[in-house]
């Protein structure tokens, strides 16, 4: 006769629950960027303003065309700086 052998359960830690609306999901997001907080958040409450979106009823829908639209400014200035080779005949 074999006894099973059971295994023990371990405890398992509660996952902390990702904020899913408003300003806890702004303030979640701003951190998980790692970027300097102040900066990120008034850059995209500048964004937010111009949606005319209320930080207190952010949707993730929402955040990510916010999101977006920061990425587009900074792509937009980035390559405002580079430098643009002359188009010559390339043939």
């Amino acid at each position: 006769m074999t006894a099973k052998i059971q295994k023990k359960s371990t405890p398992k830690k509660p996952k902390k629950k990702t904020p899913t609306r408003g300003k806890d999901l702004f303030n979640y997001v701003v951190q998980l960027t790692g970027l300097p907080k102040e900066k990120i958040m008034d850059e995209l409450k500048t964004i937010l303003n111009k949606k005319n979106i209320e930080i207190s009823q952010l949707t993730v829908d929402q955040l990510r065309v916010v999101v977006a639209s920061y990425l587009r400014e900074i792509m937009t200035g980035i390559m405002d700086h580079i430098p643009h080779k002359p188009r010559g005949n390339e043939h």
